[in-house]
């Protein structure tokens, strides 16, 4: 049996502006005398050195004797782009064949391997893992992750005033070594965690860690983008307002959209057979689309002139004001050709008859 287990949880950095590389490598420098790696294309991405958590714990398997996992799952953080931060937790599961919990050594001499002491279906063990109960007794990945979150949260080097509001998301992975095999199963749970079962003949736990990695960036890019968005048309907005609200997602999020650039070759296949059947780069255009199109509308908005309606000529009324004279008819003729020609002839005939008097 070859099963590798980890959960990955995906948040906007607590700043305004996204921290430049030098910052990046300060925040992720979790480990003494190790260094933080990077890459620039084709977008920026900076990574941890992986940090291992000692762990004594039950395995999360419903209905079944307690079985026991000991060992050292490995915790790596990320940073895309300067503002997403990632925790991934990964461990790859082996049956100890003696059921003897052995000195630490052992266990730290087999960096991201938690031993099995007992005897459990993996069927059972994948289904625990993915749904199974979670108390203080059992292992739990996730738990490590915020930790390791909550360290480069708290940080000095932030600003804490992030340009928007997004949710944390969860993925939690298991991954079975079945050779010839290429396939996943995607599920959103109720509460907004997401399961995913990777059946595949990829067996470096590093690669599957840095797919799953890769789709959970994807998933919180895909669940931000399309939050601001209904929060910013939700209700009707003046065109200042709308452009800022979706100003963000222009910003920060749509020049992330790259999928599968960081995943092993072997395992493209999986993501673009996902991404056919899923359609998440299809939703993806389509909101990055309705961006657009909310801004040009916004932009139309605020250059027209605002110009308020001519007001309807309304009958004067002689008992409001007496002494203004009422239109009409006689008003409008009063300076016409054929009025002038009239004075004109009454004019002269006046003097004319003046003239001829003795």
């Amino acid at each position: 049996m070859q099963l590798t287990v980890g959960e990955v949880h995906t948040g906007l950095l607590l700043t305004s502006t996204a921290v430049p590389a030098d910052t990046a490598t300060a925040l992720l420098s979790v480990l003494p005398g190790s260094s933080v790696r990077t890459r620039e294309r084709p977008v920026r991405y900076a990574w941890s050195p992986e940090v291992l958590t000692g762990v004594d714990c039950l395995a999360p398997v419903a209905g079944q004797r307690e079985v026991r996992l000991v060992g050292t799952p490995a915790t790596r953080l990320s940073l895309t782009d300067g503002h997403i931060v990632q925790a991934g937790t990964h461990a790859t599961l082996q049956h100890e064949s003696t059921g003897r919990r052995r000195p630490w050594g052992h266990y730290l001499a087999q960096p991201g391997v938690l031993e099995v002491l007992g005897t459990v279906p993996q069927e059972k063990l994948v289904a625990g893992f993915l749904n199974g109960p979670a108390n203080a007794r059992v292992l739990d990945l996730g738990a490590v992750n915020v930790r390791a979150l909550a360290a480069i949260q708290r940080s000095t080097q932030l600003d804490h005033n992030p340009t928007f509001r997004s949710r944390r998301t969860r993925l939690r992975w298991c991954a079975e070594f079945e050779p010839g095999r290429q396939e996943m199963v995607f599920t959103l749970g109720a509460d907004g965690l997401r399961t995913v079962r990777l059946r595949t003949d990829e067996a470096d736990p590093a690669a599957l860690a840095d797919f799953c990695a890769d789709l959970a960036l994807h998933d919180w890019l895909l669940s931000a983008l399309v939050g601001l968005v209904d929060r910013a048309v939700a209700r009707s907005r003046p065109p200042g307002e709308l452009v800022g609200m979706l100003r963000p997602g222009i910003d920060h999020l749509v020049h992330a959209w790259m999928p599968a650039a960081h995943v092993k070759r072997t395992l493209t296949g999986i993501w673009q057979d996902f991404d056919a059947r899923s359609g998440f780069s299809l939703q993806w255009q389509k909101t990055v689309q309705r961006i657009r199109d909310q801004l040009s509308v916004g932009i139309i908005e605020a250059l027209q002139p605002r110009t308020e309606p001519r007001r309807r000529s309304e009958p004067h009324d002689l008992r409001r004001n007496p002494a203004e004279p009422c239109p009409g008819p006689h008003l409008e003729d009063r300076d016409s050709p054929a009025t002038r020609a009239d004075h004109d002839r009454v004019v002269e005939s006046r003097r004319n008859v003046g003239s001829e008097r003795p």
